[in-house]
């Protein structure tokens, strides 16, 4: 069984470590294909051709979006098996012997997602945090998922749901979109929480990381509105929308406190719930990188999901009103 990896490229020098990466895989019978999605600053061939690495490289003449990207490349795709990775992304020697193993062992496997190691590329305190954060979401709230990095889908089942929806501009719905239709259709979706692959985060948080994580999360819950009432996802398990409703719930009492000090007090009540909930992380966050960061991580943690949280119900506010057609499309 061959697998087809799928790179979308949108002016990443990074990509040069990712197809290193995966090149350097135990073997497995194996193509990269890299979509070089009408990059402005670097010339995707030369780049990987100066560092001596094979890849099946095909350059738009314009940019389309990463879900045109990947679509575009899945076509050229010789394997049984796709695995997507974005560009700044990278493997360990056994991801994907561990990926086709799945495939292999059950035929009735569809799909495999694995999980994201709480090391990053990058050394900061953002990555470091967003690293951790997401590999103890992954092991202790993730039920079934399928997204655009480090999920692997069985090419005719790809192409029989219509791949990414190509509606989607810019890489924050355009996976969540598709796995919702995989588990609303019922497909096999294996999580394997063993398989690891490492990531980069955003450098600047209150800039980029802010904007990056805020508009996904408005984009995705209008997404999630449309079906998550059919299906249970990651992002709508009971784990979710607890720690979802105990952080705005939070926020909300805490604004509103001027009108009174038990709103005050409660808010405070319903904080001690959501740190006791989440107790597992900052004991991760201690234990990775000790009392010092976890100082910061803690309260961070706090921030960083209220303001995702409001923007996905925002999202969801939107969503609503155009479905009563008070917004237009």
């Amino acid at each position: 069984m061959k697998i087809s990896v799928v790179i979308a490229v949108d002016n990443d020098r990074e990509v040069v470590q990712c197809v290193r990466s995966v090149c350097a895989s135990d073997p497995v019978d194996c193509e990269v294909i890299v979509v070089d999605d009408g990059s402005s600053e670097i010339d995707v061939v030369n780049l990987l051709a100066a560092h001596h690495l094979e890849a099946r490289v095909f350059t738009l003449a314009e940019n389309r979006g990463p879900a045109y990207a990947r679509n575009f490349g899945v076509r050229q795709a010789s394997g049984d098996i796709i695995f997507f990775i974005d560009a700044d992304a990278e493997v360990y020697p056994d991801t994907l012997g561990g990926i086709l193993a799945h495939f292999t062992g059950d035929a009735s496997v569809d799909a495999v997602t694995i999980a994201w190691s709480d090391t990053p590329l990058v050394d900061n305190f953002f990555n470091k945090f967003k690293a951790v954060e997401t590999n103890y979401v992954i092991n202790e709230f993730w039920e079934k998922s399928f997204g655009s990095n480090g999920s692997a889908i069985k090419k005719q089942v790809f192409e029989a749901e219509g791949g990414f929806d190509e509606g989607f501009k810019s890489a924050h719905a355009e996976d969540f979109s598709l796995g919702l239709r995989l588990v609303a259709k019922e497909y096999n979706i294996v999580l394997d929480r063993a398989i690891l692959m490492k990531n980069a985060y955003l450098n600047n948080f209150f800039w980029q990381g802010l904007r990056k994580y805020c508009l996904r999360a408005f984009l995705r819950a209008q997404v999630m509105q449309q079906t998550a009432h059919k299906v249970t996802t990651s992002y709508n398990s009971r784990k979710f929308k607890i720690a979802y409703a105990l952080v705005l719930s939070t926020t909300a009492l805490l604004a509103a406190s001027f009108l009174g000090r038990e709103l005050a007090l409660l808010g405070l009540v319903v904080y001690a719930a959501f740190f006791a909930l989440n107790l597992g992380l900052y004991r991760r966050f201690f234990t990775k990188y000790g009392i010092a960061f976890s100082l910061r991580a803690v309260p961070f943690h706090f921030i960083y999901l209220a303001t995702v949280s409001w923007s996905g119900m925002a999202g969801l506010g939107c969503g609503m009103l155009r479905n009563l057609k008070i917004l237009n499309n």
